[in-house]
């Protein structure tokens, strides 16, 4: 008789775990990898990103915009490897903020987290601006009253958000991937339309060799990268994952793969257009279906600013039970959900660009913020997991040759791309380089601050789910949440 059906027969109770893991009263190993694949494409949004990113690209690199996107795809699978290797180890709502205290202790880990928080909430604000101007812009065609019709927008979307996250995570994820999926059917059908009518010459995707220029190449995929940011946000659902050592690093490779797939087809689609004299083409505002378009954008990029909240949502909860923020973030509603915190948080992403546009502002000064910390904040996360991955291995006799060249060609790779971010940012955007770090700096030292005066915060630094006596064979049935 095998030990696994010995095990079964004698049904007998591991007494050396636990009660209670650390996520008590999360509703723990219900959602599967369709969830985390659900959160992770959603998170980058697709869709919207490809009707939007291209022809800016474009704009910036010319001929080497398809050769840029080439390299993040491959950069961003690389980084996607490197978080497999430790969520196939660790299960947290804290995902790379947890998988960097692991590695590299809890000042860095607090430092990542920050640049993760910051990340999340940037994009979802500005994606929820952005999708909401667009859905004002198609109804309301009188422009002094966009703004009011654009909070208006935000506001409702705001209310939908909270709640469906109140609901729990398997309502929010498939509410996502709904979205997403009609929006991705919708956008592929148009790429596919688009290169049919140029007769799939694809001739103009090969970068001219005159035009190349390292400083160019690494600001396009500094660029391409923000279309990637938040692929590892289903990593935030392993402790309420079924199986989630499997399921986590399956689930953000396969939304890594799918997502490279739609945008490198639209921007395939977009560059032949170009190409072919016809730069608009079925995505021109002007075309019988650029109401269409627009919809899409919307409605990928309200699913997006959902997806953030939800990550953002997760990493405050992990933060909230070591101590490290206020408890209220903390706190499970019946459902298993963290729900108050769900709901501080989305109000928080609307408040932000609700008082800019009322104050008289518009999209383009929050993204003078936005855009810059969306990107500087996802890099500095990525890089320093990526330092922390072969640091981790080692640690517990797991390091293998292969393990430690990924991670470090990622992580310099990162880090190149960060330099290069962070310099041009400097040039055309200082004031928002400025906020962004100020911004960065204050939190990470909000929360170095706690960490030496907090009662016992440092011990609890770095929290991650195990497994309890009610998830054996023979366990008591108490602790599953």
């Amino acid at each position: 008789m095998s030990a696994l059906a010995d095990a079964i027969r004698r049904g007998r109770p591991r007494l050396d775990l636990t009660r209670e893991s650390p996520f008590a009263g999360l509703h723990r190993r219900h959602a599967s990898v369709v969830d985390v694949v659900a959160q992770s494409v959603a998170a980058t949004a697709p869709a919207g990103v490809m009707l939007v990113h291209p022809g800016a690209l474009f704009g910036r690199s010319g001929s080497l915009a398809f050769t840029e996107l080439v390299l993040t795809v491959g950069l961003v699978v690389a980084v996607a490897l490197v978080i497999g290797m430790l969520s196939r180890r660790i299960s947290s709502t804290g995902s790379l903020y947890t998988f960097t205290t692991r590695g590299l202790g809890p000042w860095a880990g607090i430092v990542g987290g920050s640049a993760l928080a910051v990340g999340y909430l940037a994009i979802a604000m500005s994606t929820l601006s952005s999708g909401a101007t667009r859905i004002a812009g198609l109804v309301s065609s009188e422009p002094r009253s966009i703004s009011g019709v654009t909070v208006a927008v935000m506001a409702g979307t705001t209310v939908i958000t909270a709640g469906v996250i109140a609901r729990g995570v398997r309502m929010s994820t498939r509410i996502l991937l709904v979205l997403e999926t009609i929006a991705v059917a919708a956008v592929l059908a148009i790429s596919l339309v688009a290169l049919s009518s140029t007769g799939w010459d694809l001739a103009p995707l090969a970068p001219q060799p005159a035009e190349f220029s390292p400083d160019i190449v690494m600001l396009g995929i500094a660029f391409a990268i923000i279309g990637f940011v938040g692929f590892e946000s289903g990593a935030a659902l392993g402790p309420e994952s079924r199986r989630p050592f499997a399921s986590v690093p399956r689930g953000v490779l396969v939304s890594v793969f799918a997502t490279g797939a739609v945008v490198l087809v639209g921007t395939a689609a977009q560059l032949a257009l170009v190409a072919a004299g016809d730069p608009g083409g079925p995505w021109a505002s002007t075309s019988g279906v650029g109401w269409v378009v627009d919809l899409i954008v919307a409605t990928s990029f309200l699913a997006c600013s959902l997806a953030m909240t939800n990550a953002a949502t997760r990493l405050a909860f992990a933060l909230s039970r070591e101590g490290v923020i206020p408890g209220v973030f903390g706190r499970v509603s019946l459902r298993g959900v963290p729900a108050a915190g769900a709901i501080l948080i989305a109000f928080a992403v609307f408040a932000v660009p609700a008082t800019v546009l009322l104050l008289g502002g518009s999209r383009d000064t929050l993204r003078a913020v936005t855009s810059p910390a969306g990107m500087i904040g996802f890099l500095v996360a990525y890089a320093l997991v990526c330092v922390a991955a072969p640091v981790f291995l080692a640690r517990i006799g797991e390091l293998t040759i292969g393990a430690a060249v990924l991670s470090g060609v990622a992580g310099a790779a990162l880090l190149a791309v960060l330099g290069t971010a962070v310099v041009s940012t400097s040039d055309t955007n200082p004031v928002g380089l400025v906020a962004v770090l100020g911004i960065l700096g204050v939190v990470s030292a909000a929360g170095m601050v706690r960490l030496r005066r907090g009662a016992g915060v440092i011990e609890r630094v770095g929290v991650h789910d195990w497994a309890v006596a009610s998830d054996t064979i023979g366990g008591d049935g108490e602790g599953s949440r």
